[in-house]
């Protein structure tokens, strides 16, 4: 009697809806609310080293391991051609949509332009701000992003 009680709370207790869900650990890059999946930052086992310049930022991107380093070199690439977010949706998905200006990636591509170069270990993305004014909100975003990713 005594087990088939144990059985009976057990079941009712798996079944109850209000039973608090455990904190999910933090995501891997590809599984945070909004994916990253199109952010080399993000790749485990990559470094990224920021560097302001008078039109905006370098960020250097390397991984030791020679299939995260092509990773980078893809998304690098995946970078320099998308353009401007789509403003039309007001809502960021991680998709390249919404306002541009919310987001984790230190790739920036609101009022910016971004190219890169392949170097050792990975990729130098070049992101330039298309106003000279913008330059220090550029380079205090950036730095602010690439401080959270390396905080996780």
């Amino acid at each position: 009697m005594r087990h088939l009680l144990l059985f009976a709370s057990l079941v009712l207790a798996s079944c109850a809806s209000t039973q608090p869900r455990p904190e999910a650990p933090p995501p891997a890059q590809g599984q945070l609310a909004h994916g990253m999946r199109n952010c080399p930052s993000a790749l485990a086992g990559v470094k990224t080293n920021l560097t302001n310049t008078p039109e905006g930022v370098d960020l250097q991107i390397t991984a030791t391991d020679p299939a995260v380093r092509q990773q980078v070199l893809e998304l690098a690439n995946i970078q320099a051609h998308m353009g401007q977010p789509n403003k039309s949706e007001m809502v960021h998905t991680g998709m390249h949509g919404g306002p541009g200006d919310v987001g984790r990636c230190p790739i920036v591509h609101t009022a910016t332009t971004v190219t890169f170069t392949v170097v050792p270990d990975g990729a130098q993305i070049h992101v330039r701000a298309t106003v000279p004014a913008d330059v220090p909100r550029l380079q205090a975003m950036v730095a602010d992003r690439v401080a959270r990713l390396a905080a996780r």
